[in-house]
């Protein structure tokens, strides 16, 4: 067989994950177990990463990543994220040591380029190679134990990747303090006070002495701009947990796929499903009609039986009137939080935290002007952050003073989404007159042809329709210059046509 037969056959058909040609004197027969690595996986991103970042990495690859300056500098333009290259694992054998075991890892590309939705593509391949199995496995459990491990006032951000089908890490932020969260204080303390209690080690025990799944699910519900997505971070900062972010609308998001998510997130997370009134109507009908996603797979992955141990679950909707009865029935969600617009307690807590020098009194004035301003309407507390934002430069008596600012914007916002909505109308009717005015061009185009093929047009007419008999021959010809005169249609006439 000639070399590069040899060499197509191998690449076609093989019964090991690489090839010994390429490990051949370079990995000890010590290390005689191997283990591959499937490419796009949450362990070949740990792994490579980890090598990459020890001195054991000879060879890189260059992306483009992001930095951070130092905290402490008190230069603005110091706290900005910028590009920078990031270096990650390049293609060979390494070595490395791990617990007083050597561990060798092949980074290798397998076949000829192939094209892919993204351009063109090589398959790679991870393996790694070690004296026993115990090794690897306890090797990759400490990675992945310090992946889901978070730092004092810190949470990672994972999202669910359905193609590849694991939780890929997003980014690490830095969590902001729950006092920070201003909701009404009952509101908050309802919540606080249950997932306080559902970490504590008896609540755990009971939970596993009546058989019930030691998890935990929240409908955080109401208006946008309330405070859901703030209140989940500072919660996740406060308990130490990660934040995952499920897309049940995703093209790709199948009942299996959600089971999957539900089952390999990481330890002590907040799993959210932000939306889920987009996902059905209160019939259980699709809203996402390319959506593979079932309502029967929804329930399941949301019940988590077996692989949700310790999670919390929080789903946030807009609308909770229109989600199915079962989807948040007891047990299967817990606690409904309500989120509303801003109330008097609300707009004084704000005024204190962005002024907190400021006395009660002041605090007080604020929310009597704010309130004689908005006349009986309604304000989220996102808007009056707004508010507070462009007031940064101005002292506390001078953002009472212009608090007016806060209405005026909310009816700039009235007034922009009627002018979008009226344009929209004018361009749907505009769409509609254009589509008329085809149709009739195109009529006109089709008489015009045909009188100019001396197509000949045989008008049959029934009845005393008009008075008159058909012309002599009982024909027309429609090519002729000699203009015809129109007949007008009767009521019971009929008229008929043949070519």
């Amino acid at each position: 067989m000639s070399p590069l037969a040899s060499i197509t056959q191998e690449l076609l058909w093989h019964d090991a994950p690489y090839s010994e040609n390429a490990i051949r004197g370079r990995v000890p027969s010590t290390a005689k177990i191997s283990a591959e690595v499937e490419s796009g996986s949450e362990c070949y991103a740990l792994i490579c990463e980890h090598i990459a970042s020890s001195c054991a990495a000879t060879s890189f690859s260059l992306d483009v990543g992001s930095s951070k300056s130092s905290c402490c500098s008190k230069n603005a333009k110091a706290h900005e994220s910028r590009r920078t290259a990031a270096l990650g694992l390049g293609l060979g054998l390494f070595s490395f040591a791990w617990d007083g075991n050597e561990l060798y890892a092949l980074h290798q590309t397998i076949g000829e380029p192939v094209g892919t939705g993204c351009g063109v593509a090589v398959m790679k391949s991870l393996v790694l190679f070690a004296a026993s199995p115990e090794v690897i496995k306890g090797f990759v459990d400490e990675l992945l134990a310090s992946a889901d491990k978070t730092k004092a006032n810190t949470f990672t951000v994972y999202r669910w990747h359905p193609k590849y089908q694991y939780w890929q890490r997003d980014q690490t932020a830095v969590a902001r303090p729950l006092e920070s969260v201003v909701l009404p204080s009952e509101t908050k303390a309802r919540l606080t006070g249950d997932m306080e209690e559902f970490e504590e080690d008896e609540t755990h025990n009971w939970y596993r002495d009546h058989g019930i799944p030691y998890k935990r699910s929240y409908l955080f519900y109401g208006v946008p701009g309330a405070g859901k997505t703030s209140l989940i971070q500072a919660l996740a900062g406060k308990h130490g947990r990660n934040v995952c972010y499920l897309s049940p609308t995703h093209p790709e998001m199948t009942d299996d796929s959600i089971k999957s998510a539900v089952l390999k997130a990481p330890s002590r997370s907040i799993v959210i499903l932000e939306d889920v009134d987009a996902l059905f109507s209160k019939t259980r009908e699709k809203k996402v009609q390319q959506s593979p996603l079932t309502f029967s797979g929804l329930l399941n992955a949301l019940d988590g039986v077996g692989g949700s141990e310790g999670q919390v679950f929080i789903l946030t909707t807009n609308l909770r009137e229109e989600l199915d009865a079962a989807l948040i029935r007891n047990g299967r969600v817990d606690l409904h939080i309500y989120f509303g617009h801003a109330d008097g307690e609300q707009m004084r807590l704000l005024f204190k935290q962005f002024y907190p020098q400021s006395s009660a009194a002041q605090a007080t004035a604020f929310e009597e002007a704010l309130l004689k301003s908005l006349s009986g309407e309604k304000v989220a507390p996102a808007a009056l952050q707004h508010f507070f934002i462009l007031q940064r430069k101005a002292s506390a008596d001078e953002a009472i003073a212009n608090v007016h600012l806060v209405m005026e914007e909310i009816e700039r916002r009235k007034s922009d989404d009627a002018a979008g909505v009226k344009e929209a109308e004018a361009e749907a009717a505009k769409g509609e007159g254009e589509g008329e005015e085809g149709e009739e061009e195109e009529e006109e185009t089709d008489t015009e042809a045909a009188a100019s093929d001396g197509m000949h047009v045989h008008v049959h007419l029934h009845g005393a329709a008009a008075g008159k008999s058909a012309p002599k021959g009982g024909t027309a010809k429609t090519g002729s210059k000699k203009k015809q005169p129109e007949k007008k249609r009767q009521e019971g006439a009929g008229t008929g046509r043949g070519v």
